[in-house]
């Protein structure tokens, strides 16, 4: 946060749900394509526990569900969430309880506890590979 600031944080936490939600729609069992169907299973099933988060701030609600949507459609996170502008305390926090939603999912979805800290290290690696 002292590096990189609120605001990068804060969209880091967007980029991230985006990774995510694109592997949780399209994710491999078996070898066969296993789809979990994200207006169906995945927005709802994420969007029905925000509540019982006692800091969740149900006003950040369609934005959450807005950027899940957008992840869902395969765009760019990042570049979606930017169109509103700035990202407020509020916010972030929601973003971030999705993306542990999300994750807390992941592993349940793969049956591997800790998948998500490998996916997110993978992801990161090959940005930097491709930085570099």
């Amino acid at each position: 946060m002292d590096t990189y600031g609120r605001e990068e944080v804060s969209r880091g936490s967007v980029f991230l749900v985006g990774v995510l939600t694109a592997h949780l729609i399209c994710r491999q069992n078996g070898g066969e394509e296993d789809r979990l169907d994200p207006l169906s299973d995945l927005i709802p099933a994420v969007v029905r526990k925000l509540p019982g988060f006692e800091l969740a701030d149900p006003a950040q609600v369609p934005m959450v569900t807005g950027l899940l949507v957008a992840a869902a459609m395969g765009m760019d996170t990042v570049a979606w969430r930017d169109q509103f502008g700035t990202i407020l305390p509020r916010e972030a926090l929601m973003h971030n309880l999705v993306l542990w939603l999300l994750a807390d999912l992941f592993d349940s979805v793969v049956e591997q506890p800790g998948a998500t800290d490998l996916l997110m290290q993978e992801t990161f690696n090959s940005m930097a590979a491709d930085a570099g």
